[in-house]
């Protein structure tokens, strides 16, 4: 779902977001579309990342060497890493934030035109070192920075994985790494596993909280559809919202037990079955096109007043980037709008 990312994709078309190829048509929508707020789930196991690794107080023992599993395989890690560079600003970066520790500098992408996401720049991120990476990766300037841990998303380290670990240990997380693997993963790294461990228990006691006050939406059934371009992208079983929604304890319904689906807009009588219906909306065109169709207009929720589009920063907090350092921010307000559509609040639509 292109946002303020969008100047990344045609640079990553040749790969395959979170590398999954079950099929051409999912290794094309994940490439394209993950980044940009429709999904995002992780397969690995938390117990798997840390396998073998110490989790005790003296894990950020210097002498200490660890294998880390990772998006490019295993990692050999000696000593606590002093000097960490972070490839990019997305989750590679907030993760290591919300883990309290800093990177020497990390990639600005220009993938946030607005400036900085609100919940980086509460985690201080105006604070921090800053090169230019709209591009591939560049070995040479993250060498200038004597970097002891190289941390970033597989799509852009992986180009370079090589020249780059000649520099230092490199991490990589995958687009649809979950956040609790992706805490992990990067805490088990950095040699902060108990900052890790604190910091998914506080974001679980979050969504806790609030699937508490939410009290399940009266069972009410949540489908997400988003128009970009000329398809209609509805999310499934395994996508990331799907699942943040499932553990708010609300009754979400993906359209199949795959992360997304794309569809022609003609075929949006699929969002049939939703009380509630949200749409990711990065592309302001494409969702106007959809609310202004009458098969669109038509559907249970639209009538009922139970639809919103959802707007990129929300998105991006919920979908995109969700984890400890965004939570706070994300969930009160999905609450809100979610809460206001169980209520028939949502957009009035002709």
């Amino acid at each position: 779902m292109p946002s303020a990312r969008a100047a990344d994709a045609e640079k990553e078309s040749a790969h395959v977001y979170g590398t999954i190829r079950e099929s051409p048509t999912t290794a094309e929508l994940v490439d394209q579309l993950s980044r940009r707020g429709f999904f995002g789930v992780g397969a690995a196991a938390a117990a798997a990342i840390l396998a073998g690794c110490s989790t005790t107080s003296d894990a950020a023992d210097a002498g200490e060497q660890r294998e880390v599993i990772n998006a490019l395989g295993t990692t050999t890690i000696s000593g606590k890493p002093e000097r960490i560079v972070v490839a990019s600003d997305f989750t590679d970066l907030e993760f290591l934030l919300s883990l309290g520790v800093h990177p020497v500098a990390y990639g600005n992408t220009g993938s946030w035109d607005r400036g900085s996401l609100p919940w980086q720049s509460t985690a201080g991120i105006a604070d921090l070192e800053s090169f230019g990476t709209t591009g591939e990766i560049n070995p040479e300037i993250i060498a200038r920075y004597s970097p002891d841990l190289i941390i970033g998303m597989k799509t852009y380290l992986e180009p370079a994985a090589e020249r780059l670990s000649q520099i230092a240990p490199v991490v990589a997380l995958d687009w649809t790494t979950s956040w609790r693997d992706g805490v992990a993963t990067v805490g088990q790294a950095a040699f902060v596993d108990e900052a890790a461990t604190a910091a998914i228990a506080r974001t679980d006691a979050l969504i806790s909280d609030t699937a508490a006050s939410l009290n399940g939406l009266g069972g009410k059934a949540i489908m997400i559809g988003s128009m970009y371009g000329d398809q209609l992208y509805v999310q499934g079983d395994a996508s990331a919202p799907g699942v943040l929604l499932r553990e708010l304890g609300l009754n979400y319904r993906g359209y199949n037990a795959e992360q997304m689906t794309a569809l022609s807009m003609e075929q949006a009588e699929v969002l049939a079955p939703a009380d509630i219906l949200l749409s990711l909306a990065s592309d302001q065109e494409a969702t106007t096109r959809f609310e202004n169709f009458a098969v669109f207009q038509n559907l249970p929720a639209v009538k009922a007043r139970a639809y919103a589009p959802v707007e990129l920063l929300l998105s991006s907090a919920f979908v995109d980037n969700f984890g400890p350092l965004s939570a706070p921010y994300a969930l009160p307000q999905l609450a809100e709008l979610l809460s206001g559509l169980a209520a028939g609040q949502g957009k009035q639509l002709p």
